[in-house]
């Protein structure tokens, strides 16, 4: 009687549907799947923690060391921009550190939240490199004449240009705005301090260099003391690094025989920055917005790749609880 029992059971289990079988192992292919994507979204949060800390300390670079710029060139646009990339910096560590404890809890709901995370940072990227081709347009624009008002307005009376312009000509080793004129302007019928027009029509055409001082109260105080006029600030004149100090300030700021007090004759001083600084701060400008412009679009398509990613991994972890639902149906029991 056993034996029958027995047989009947075996017979049983040997007529069981092979599709009811298939269907109740466990869901390895979904599993195997989303391990993939796990691993890939593990990778790509790891990487996009690095680009977070790298643009959260080019930012920080740019607004302590650099900051001074926006003073000179008279644009807040460029500190913007710095405290822009701090910010995007952080955000985007906040966030991969979010997906990261998602993935690592596979908690669905930290998934969706971190997944809309990247779509907002995708935007602010994108958002970051359109406003830095704006930015670029803008400063070609009005740069000159900003610089030509800081100095000519503010250099020698408010401290926080004067200082900036003076940080701005040490560390670019240049003086002034440029060796060659950029142009005219109303700020050029501004006369100078000694009232004195130029004298030759070499210190004309120089007025965006060493000229450019004597219309400025810099000058003005050297014209009410008994010294010797100096003609250009300290920060023109050339430092050397070896010995911590200026060459000889006394031959850059007042050589009797060439610049910056004679302009008609041809002696080269070797302690005075030719260099204008227009041309080297817009550089420096430009270069930050094309890292900005590089980074936001680069990093923006980048974070696609995350999107997707987290898109397919969300649908996987929909499929297997689908999968678990429909096994506990009654039907499949």
């Amino acid at each position: 009687m056993s034996h029958q029992k027995n047989s009947h059971r075996e017979m049983d289990i040997s007529t069981v549907d092979p599709a009811v079988q298939k269907k109740k192992e466990p869901p390895s292919a979904c599993c195997n799947i989303m391990n993939c994507f796990k691993i890939l979204l593990f990778i790509f949060n790891i990487f996009f923690i690095l680009v977070g800390i790298a643009l959260a300390a080019v930012g920080i670079w740019s607004a302590v060391a650099k900051i001074y710029v926006s003073h000179v060139i008279g644009d807040s646009l460029f500190g913007a921009a710095s405290y822009l990339l701090i910010a995007v910096g952080v955000f985007i560590i906040i966030v991969c550190i979010l997906g990261i404890l998602g993935l690592c809890q596979e908690n669905k709901k930290w998934l969706m939240i971190y997944f809309g995370f990247l779509i907002f940072n995708f935007i602010v990227l994108i958002v970051a490199a359109v406003l830095a081709i704006v930015f670029k347009g803008e400063v070609e624009n009005v740069m000159v004449d900003n610089m030509r008002e800081t100095m000519i307005k503010n250099y020698g009376i408010d401290k926080e240009i004067t200082d900036a312009w003076n940080q701005l000509q040490k560390d670019l080793e240049c003086c002034a705005l440029s060796q060659k004129q950029l142009g005219n302007s109303v700020l050029f019928s501004i006369p100078y301090k000694d009232g004195k027009n130029p004298a030759n029509p070499r210190e004309e055409q120089l007025q965006d260099s060493w000229p450019i001082y004597k219309r400025t109260e810099f000058y003005n105080r050297q014209l009410r003391t008994q010294d010797e006029k100096k003609f250009v600030p300290e920060s023109c004149c050339v430092y050397d690094n070896k010995i911590k100090d200026y060459k000889s300030i006394k031959h850059c700021q007042n050589f009797p025989n060439g610049p910056p007090n004679q302009f008609i004759t041809d002696f080269k001083n070797d302690y005075l920055h030719y260099a204008g600084c227009y041309e080297k701060a817009k550089d420096l400008v430009m270069g930050q917005s094309d890292i900005i412009v590089a980074l936001g679009f680069v990093f923006a398509f980048i974070m696609i790749a995350g999107m997707v990613i987290t898109f397919f991994l969300l649908r996987s972890f929909v499929d297997v609880d689908d999968e678990i639902k429909r096994r506990r149906e009654p039907d499949n029991l």
